[in-house]
């Protein structure tokens, strides 16, 4: 059995972490607690389902990447580059900034460990 790098594993965590983030955002802008969004109106439903479809996209990424699959390396690098651009062209703040540079160290890691990704899982023992 082969052993998970340590990177990858950190990779896994940056992930599950920024899933986290987009889920408790989902909850602030559910309860109305964000600032500068308005409590009321399609654009609080709008950020709140995006908010929650990107949490459910990294759970869901975490265990594809975990299991190998390679369709959901090339997904990830996807999604994180798509993410860091998105924060780039929005209006910066230190938040945007903090999960501008978390996104992109997670893009530098998936992208550093790409063979462990891409290769499959487990060899399967030959007959005989």
């Amino acid at each position: 059995m082969e052993r998970t790098p340590t990177s990858v594993t950190a990779t896994l965590i940056l992930i599950i972490l920024i899933a986290i983030f987009w889920l408790v955002f989902a909850v602030i802008v559910l309860i109305g607690a964000h600032p500068s969004l308005p409590s009321e109106g399609i654009f609080k439903w709008i950020m709140l389902v995006l908010a929650l479809g990107t949490s459910i996209v990294l759970a869901g990424l975490v265990i594809l990447l975990r299991k190998r699959i390679r369709l959901a390396f090339y997904f990830g690098v996807v999604v994180f580059a798509t993410i860091a651009v998105l924060s780039i062209t929005d209006q910066i703040g230190w938040s945007d900034l903090a999960m501008l540079v978390i996104n992109l160290v997670t893009l530098g890691l998936l992208i550093k460990d790409r063979a462990w990704y891409l290769r499959s899982g487990e060899a399967a023992p030959k007959p005989g």
